[in-house]
Order: C-alpha cells, then structure tokens, then sequence
C-alpha cells in the first residue's frame, strides 16, 4: 500500500503572518492595490 502525503491550502485559513502581513489592515491595503481601477479605465467608465 502507498501512502501518498497531500497537503493542500485554502485561503482563509492561513495567519496574516504566514502570508507575509504583520496585520489585517495591511493585507486590506495591498488587496485594495490590487483591485484599484486604473485611471485609464476610469476616464472611459465616466
């Protein structure tokens, strides 16, 4: 029989440090980076 190790990870579960974030807020701030519409679309979206 072999025995086959799997680990998997599911986002949410992770600690802020283990994702490389010293707080909430901070992961918060570079997740709004991410998501921020660029001012090139913004101009066509008005």
């Amino acid at each position: 029989m072999e025995i086959t190790i799997r680990k998997e990870t599911l986002l949410g579960l992770e600690s802020y440090e283990f994702l490389g974030f010293s707080s909430e807020e901070e992961l918060e701030l570079e997740i709004s980076k991410l998501i921020k519409i660029r001012p090139e679309f913004d101009k066509n979206l008005n």
